[in-house]
């Protein structure tokens, strides 16, 4: 029984995407191929791939035993049309995804290294949060990713690579006490975070979650260096990443904000797609250790 490629392959992406539809928009062909496609390798093997339901697909325990396999099946011919079809051992391409506060601190560096290391590879890095990254990774649009505390794919693998301390921050400008600040306090100011469902949104909202009756201002932005700027103006406070103001802290242009409850530190993980074979993927997370320890990224 040989299989086809390309029906693996809209299975893998109807598996991934949950949709028939989504699947046929990743693979750029029609909704009824990709349903032609895994109906014909359902009939080759001869068992159901999928509980069709209204709203979301649903594997079979017979799809989830093949979703493993095509994910390497993916992966070995991504390998291929990287090493093979260019007749060359490096990437034509290095997709790195980072999370905004890596990418203000780490990424320059980051950057130095891989442009040494992979001198001929183009390295393409896209700053996003990290629900995004994660989706993007499980998509196979990344490589490989520092994300912190990333919503689960099954396909994603995550390797730690340190915690990260999160605190309220606000200028001196407010003239708000240092010693301690309520949450009454907390909730009086313009409040910026990133936008749900980002991990800062949910630390903000939990942690003032008991105070709704007081009212919440928040205001959603999608850049951690927007919000830094924000704050350190005067206009509101913020939680964020300690070492992403760390020179804000010793010039004096901002100081953390002691309250009630310490907040929960933050996991960061390194990124990758259990179905790349990729070969210089350790090569690249090794690198993202040197330059997060050269920078005490995770203190």
């Amino acid at each position: 029984m040989a299989l086809s490629f390309s029906a693996v392959e809209a299975f893998y992406w109807a598996s991934q995407l949950r949709s028939f539809n989504a699947a046929a928009e990743k693979l750029s062909i029609t909704q009824p191929t990709v349903s032609y496609r895994i109906k014909e390798l359902e009939e080759q093997l001869g068992v159901p791939l999928f509980i069709r339901q209204k709203r979301q697909l649903q594997l079979t325990s017979e799809g989830e035993a093949l979703k493993h396999y095509a994910e390497a099946m993916i992966g070995i011919a991504r390998d291929i049309e990287s090493n093979i079809k260019t007749r060359n051992t490096r990437l034509p391409t290095l997709r790195v995804g980072v999370m905004d506060s890596f990418a203000v601190v780490c990424l320059p560096a980051l950057l130095d290294e891989l442009d040494g290391r992979f001198a001929e590879t183009r390295v393409a890095a896209t700053v996003d949060t990290s629900h995004n990254l994660a989706r993007q990774l499980s998509e196979g649009l990344l490589d490989i990713a520092v994300l912190s505390t990333p919503p689960e794919h099954d396909n994603v693998a995550l390797e730690l690579l340190g915690r990260q301390t999160v605190e309220w921050f606000a200028s001196p400008k407010l003239e708000m006490p240092r010693e301690f600040v309520s949450d009454a306090m907390l909730l009086r100011q313009r409040i910026f975070s990133t936008p749900a469902p980002s991990n800062l949104h949910t630390l903000t909202t939990n942690a003032l979650s008991g105070n709704r009756e007081l009212g919440l201002r928040l205001n959603v932005c999608n850049s951690l260096g927007a919000i830094l700027n924000l704050v350190e103006a005067g206009t509101g406070i913020s939680i964020l990443p300690s070492r992403l103001l760390l020179t804000q802290l010793k010039a004096g242009t901002v100081h953390l904000l002691r309250t009630h409850s310490r907040l929960p530190m933050q996991d960061v993980f390194i990124g990758t797609n259990k179905g790349a074979v990729v070969r210089a993927l350790p090569q690249v997370a090794q690198m993202i250790r040197k330059v997060s320890v050269d920078v005490a990224f995770c203190g």
